[in-house]
């Protein structure tokens, strides 16, 4: 029987409930690793789990409820983890929001200090929480989820671009950090992810612009060299590659997964 690339595995995501990190959770499940599902929504991250044991992809994961910006709500999910299975072999950091859209001086600081928060402190605190060990055993990937946004400016969206890219300044310097003891640190630049959070957003814009979604959809569309959105499980596969050992000699890495929208790390 052929081994699958996450045999015997750990692998910890954030935002497991849906979305992005959904789609992570299966191709993870059906890649053979052992999971624990985290994030705000228990119900939603029930669903997740009863998922991936109805299509019968992998082992029945693990199912913690955790803010990102709770301390001992972290310490207790990693607790959880490394009891019942002994380590973390994988950490992925896809929990965040998208913020207000709103010019910069119209944003109010509290709305600030939400995104910046829950977009860049969050995954420093579970980080620092599963770091160490990773260190212990020398072996590890973490991989975060960031944005194409925080490279190619759009209008309104400045706290989410500074969040986001505040990301990729703290993935390389902990590549770098991480280097010699074992641990891979990498980042995904996903584009214009098909979904309702896209739908939201584009929503606001449209509103903005006084125009409606289906106009404001395709002008967006447009800017897409490839002609579409790209989708969750598009960025599944790139997250399952820095995951894995294919990307053995990979770290420090920004990869964009956009459909060439954007073409520059």
């Amino acid at each position: 029987m052929k081994v699958k690339e996450l045999e015997n595995k750990v692998a910890l995501v954030t935002g497991a409930s849906r979305g992005i990190g959904r789609a992570i959770s299966l191709t993870f499940a059906k890649a053979g690793a052992q999971l624990i599902l985290v994030g705000r929504d228990l119900d939603a991250l029930n669903e997740t789990s009863k998922l991936i044991c109805e299509l019968k992809l992998g082992p029945t994961p693990l199912v913690c409820q955790m803010d990102v910006l709770d301390i001992s709500s972290i310490a207790n999910a990693v607790k959880l983890a490394l009891d019942s299975f002994g380590q973390i072999d994988i950490l992925v950091n896809n929990s965040g929001i998208t913020g207000r859209s709103a010019p910069l001086w119209e944003l109010e600081e509290s709305q600030w200090d939400e995104a910046i928060d829950t977009n860049l402190k969050g995954p420093f605190l579970l980080s620092k929480a599963v770091i160490p060990s990773m260190i212990s055993r020398k072996s590890g990937s973490i991989i975060f989820i960031g944005s194409i946004t925080g490279k190619r400016p759009l209008v309104n969206r400045s706290v989410y671009a500074a969040s986001k890219l505040g990301l990729v300044g703290m993935m390389r310097t902990l590549a770098l950090e991480l280097a010699r003891e074992g641990v891979r640190v990498n980042l995904i630049s996903p584009g214009f992810v098909a979904g309702p959070r896209l739908d939201g957003v584009i929503a606001q814009v449209a509103s903005d612009q006084g125009v409606t979604l289906e106009e404001m959809k395709a002008t967006w569309l447009e800017m897409v060299p490839t002609g579409k959105f790209v989708t969750p499980e598009d960025i599944a596969q790139g997250v399952l590659f820095f995951a894995s050992s294919r990307s053995g000699a990979t770290t420090g890495e920004d990869l964009n997964i956009s459909g060439g929208l954007v073409m520059y790390s």
